[in-house]
């Protein structure tokens, strides 16, 4: 008769590991929360992208990029200048690779994202279902695949969503105790400036050996960024924060407003925030009980996800960073699945059960109006002045615009940019005070300007600080040399095309 082993008590037994994926049975499984939610995805992108033809505007800046690397001209905008105008060093180069193969950039990095969102939506649920409940699961599942908010952006071409899929698949594989775990970091660390921090905060949970991995593998990647480009910190990270500012969590609360129950002197001040709003009575009280629930489980795959999400979306609102549609991608997620760890705790009926799903599809409607109408609007402004420049354009001249992305993708032109994401001598002289539109013209002397007509009347900056002119007679001298060529659907948008005459 053999002995049996002592039981050993319930601290020091072993957890159980949750599977990576759902088993294929599980899969199948009409009643469990990934095959309904994962057709919902489906069907909610696809829309998205038959109704949404462009991507983002942002988008086509790293296409350009992409485009030249793929062509053998290097990691630049321009050909022949360095400067890091785009924030993602994995997405450039994934998207390189569609050029490779000769995909359009549009559906190769609308199919990435439709993966990576199944990726997010497969890995994110297991863990909610094993270390939460099956209504969490089902609650994030619905919301994440249904919400267009998420679709929209699916159907952008940016790179959020691959980061947050790296988030869900690090937390996973740590938990696993993978050899990939380090590799998966390294990717997240080179996804943008803040997968560096999401990276930072998993590695916690994570062995030596998968920091070590990590830490070699993302410090060579950044380090070739800064051997290309002079330093690893992007151009467009420097510009925005220096032309928009950085002005802290309360004058940065489109952050955080939509989730607080008391509206500070105004509605949320973003689109995507008053969509949010009416979610708050459920999101607010779930988000704090959720987080009670995931302190009592600290050292779990789910909680160290939900952090890195959270860590992205304090370190937005801390610093007050300017508001761009798609930044909201991993903080959103991250509310939304700690707000599903607490939903339990907040009610279990089935009526408000019902009710939120309702919302979760009646937003469809309005929704389209609004991600519909910002597609319709850059369409008409920028690939009206792209097909105005291509009318008259000799390859190799120069154009000082603010919009560079369809235009910029499109137009074979040197782009002097009047943010300073691609340019930065532009983001220098912008701190120096008014009239650096005039000292700039007059520097590079640009075959084209395409200018917003408000910002040349009112002589007003479109975006960021520093008064283009110095007064209105400078402002004459300077178009005094130039004639206009187009004005882009008027009464819709206001951007002008003027073309150097002397």
């Amino acid at each position: 008769m053999s002995k049996r082993e002592p039981r050993r008590p319930a601290s020091q037994a072993a957890t159980p590991r949750v599977p990576l994926w759902p088993a294929l049975a599980e899969l199948l499984d009409w009643r469990g929360p990934f095959l309904i939610p994962l057709l919902l995805l489906a069907a909610s992108r696809l829309i998205a992208f038959a109704s949404l033809p462009l991507a983002a505007e942002d988008a086509y800046i790293t296409f350009r990029y992409a485009r030249h690397l793929a062509g053998g001209l290097g990691l630049v905008y321009n050909p022949g200048e360095h400067a890091m105008g785009y924030t993602s060093p994995l997405w450039v180069v994934l998207s390189a690779a569609g050029f490779k193969l000769g995909a359009d950039p549009v559906l190769w990095t609308r199919a990435l994202l439709l993966i990576a969102d199944a990726v997010s939506l497969l890995v994110l649920t297991q863990l909610l279902r094993r270390h939460a409940s099956a209504l969490a699961a089902w609650a994030f599942a619905v919301f994440f695949a249904a919400w267009p908010y998420f679709a929209a952006t699916a159907a952008s071409g940016m790179e959020p969503g691959a980061m947050l899929a790296l988030i869900a698949l690090g937390a996973a594989l740590i938990g696993h105790g993978s050899v990939w775990s380090g590799p998966v970091l390294a990717l997240l660390a080179l996804t943008r400036p803040e997968g560096v921090v999401a990276a930072a905060v998993l590695a916690l949970g994570a062995s030596w050996r998968d920091r070590g991995v990590a830490l070699l593998l993302a410090a060579a990647g950044w380090g070739a960024i800064a051997w290309v480009h002079g330093s690893p910190i992007p151009q467009s990270v420097v510009a925005k924060a220096d032309l928009y500012g950085t002005p802290g969590p309360w004058l940065g609360r489109h952050w955080w407003e939509w989730l607080s129950p008391i509206q500070f002197g105004r509605w949320p001040a973003t689109a995507e925030g008053n969509t949010l709003a009416v979610l708050t009575v459920i999101m607010a009280p779930a988000s704090i009980l959720g987080a009670r629930a995931l302190w009592g489980a600290r050292d779990t795959a789910l909680t160290r996800a939900i952090a890195a999400m959270l860590a992205v979306w304090l370190g937005y609102a801390a610093l007050g960073v300017a508001f761009f549609s798609w930044y909201l991608l991993v903080p959103l997620a991250g509310i939304a699945a700690l707000s599903a760890v607490g939903l339990p705790s907040v009610s279990r009926s089935p009526a408000l059960l019902a009710t939120l799903a309702l919302m979760v599809v009646g937003t469809w409607p309005t929704a389209r109006i609004l991600y519909l109408g910002r597609a319709q609007n850059e369409y008409a402004a920028f690939q009206g002045a792209s097909v105005a420049l291509q009318r008259g354009l000799q390859p190799g001249q120069s154009v000082m615009l603010e919009p560079i992305g369809i235009i910029g993708f499109q137009c074979p032109l040197v782009v002097i940019d009047e943010v300073g994401l691609v340019s930065p001598d532009v983001a220098a002289r912008r701190l120096k005070g008014p009239g650096w539109y005039t000292d700039i013209v007059a520097g590079r002397r640009p075959d084209w300007i395409v200018i917003r007509r408000s910002s040349r009347e009112a002589a007003q900056a479109f975006a960021g600080r520093g008064a283009p002119f110095r007064n209105a007679a400078e402002r004459d001298s300077v178009f005094a040399r130039y004639a206009l060529q187009h004005t882009v659907d008027p009464g819709r948008t206001d951007l002008e095309v003027f073309r150097r005459v002397r």
